[in-house]
């Protein structure tokens, strides 16, 4: 399910642009209760709420909607990340992203916990991440940065307010994907518009590796009754401790 030239693009850039991946009724649909949840969240004064209030996260979305359960499983999208991360890759976190009008530039960064090691960091990817454009991302609303080939640079970190020659932004259509390895160098940029830009995020992580937020604990009942063994896998009940004696 995953081209050469994919393949190829995510071995030499760090990333790949997965162009109109979501249909417009499930964009429509996800974007809908994703914009339903961050208002609620608002409301109930718990927002997780950054850049000054221009932006928001909602976190756990497993929990929040049989449509989010139902995307993350999306085979077109766990392509790329079993390549980068192996068949038995978890869900570290699956979050909404509100990007709101005057957002600034969020700088380039590479992905825990790649930041908080040592260098040379490893040379394969152990993280990576999926942006699912919810809105069509344009040069003008902050579409995602990279710097192309930044995964293979090993010892190095990129510099806060700095502004690279090879910094790219990356824009698309909304139902697209993109997947970075979290190696990459990459970040949000400035919306200069007056919407907010909304996008799905998909944190992956090798099974091995202490995920963002504990699937395993956090589904619920009804969640889990439900889940096909690639949902368990994704929720990291294959890569948990044993609970044997």
């Amino acid at each position: 399910m995953l081209a050469d030239s994919e393949k190829w693009q995510l071995d030499e850039h760090g990333y790949v642009l997965l162009k109109n991946v979501i249909t417009k009724d499930e964009v429509d649909q996800l974007r809908s209760l994703s914009i339903s949840l961050a208002s609620e969240e608002r409301e109930a004064g718990c927002g997780f709420m950054y850049f000054e209030d221009c932006a928001q996260r909602v976190w756990n979305l497993v929990n929040k909607g049989e449509l989010f359960e139902n995307a993350i499983q999306h085979p077109r999208i766990l392509a790329p990340i079993e390549y980068l991360l192996g068949e038995d890759c978890t869900l570290s976190s699956f979050s909404v992203n509100v990007i709101g009008p005057g957002a600034p530039d969020g700088g380039l960064h590479i992905d825990y916990p790649l930041s908080a090691m040592p260098t040379p960091r490893p040379s394969f990817p152990i993280v990576a991440n999926s942006v699912w454009f919810l809105d069509d991302f344009t040069l003008e609303n902050g579409a995602t940065s990279c710097v192309p080939g930044s995964h293979r640079r090993l010892e190095a970190m990129p510099e806060p307010g700095v502004e690279y020659d090879d910094e790219v932004q990356i824009p698309g259509p909304k139902g697209s994907v993109l997947i970075v390895n979290g190696s990459a160098w990459h970040g949000s940029s400035a919306n200069c518009t007056d919407r907010d830009r909304v996008a799905l995020l998909g944190f992956f992580c090798r099974a091995f590796m202490k995920p963002q937020q504990d699937h395993a604990k956090l589904a619920s009942d009804t969640v889990l009754n439900r889940a096909a063994p690639r949902l368990k896998r994704l929720l990291g009940f294959d890569s948990m401790p044993s609970t044997r004696n």
